[in-house]
């Protein structure tokens, strides 16, 4: 996998901020004329076929580097997102990006310098990361994962957590008196 340098950053940011995915595809595509529809099919057929041809000639290198970028646009489109997706969570991306590895646990924790039962605590829930795994994860990514993102996870998953936790919120207004009235 090719190292992301920290102009390519850049340049990747300054253009997000710039134009919308749309335009940037858009940008990326030769216009041509219409054909008929059965050379439109033929085209698509032979296109097809070269597409199976390249994914059937993928060494396992670029299968994980592939599995690795969609783990990291599902983890950058979930942290952008404003709704929450129940199962989607910090613990759920952490297991999604050890398996586009092709590791074992226990293999994975060696990787990042932790214990397998620790690594099994975060993959649980168990126990809340601190930083320096998060910068471990980004280090082992190659920044492809920001520490920044892994930590993003961390609070909307918190923020999933404390929306949807009903019991405590019982539990805790209990425990208020005097609340503030406005007028809306």
């Amino acid at each position: 996998m090719r190292q992301i340098t920290k102009k390519d950053r850049q340049t990747i940011e300054r253009l997000f901020k710039e134009f919308t995915i749309e335009e940037i595809a858009d940008a990326f595509m030769i216009p041509r004329e219409r054909l008929a529809p059965e050379e439109e099919e033929k085209g698509m057929q032979k296109f097809r076929a070269m597409r199976q041809q390249e994914i059937s000639n993928r060494t396992p290198e670029q299968w994980r580097e592939a599995r690795s970028l969609q783990v990291k646009y599902q983890i950058l489109n979930y942290i952008d997102d404003t709704e929450s997706q129940e199962h989607w969570n910090f613990q759920y991306f952490l297991n999604e990006y050890i398996r586009a590895q092709d590791k074992k646990d226990k293999e994975f924790a060696a990787d990042v310098d932790v214990k397998p039962y620790v690594l099994s605590q975060y993959l649980n829930g168990h126990r809340t990361p601190p930083k320096e795994f998060l910068i471990r994860l980004e280090l082992h990514s190659n920044g492809l994962i920001p520490a920044s993102w892994w930590f993003r996870l961390l609070q909307k998953s918190k923020e999933a957590e404390l929306m949807q936790d009903t019991a405590i919120r019982e539990q805790e207004s209990r425990h208020v008196k005097n609340k503030i009235e406005l007028a809306l």
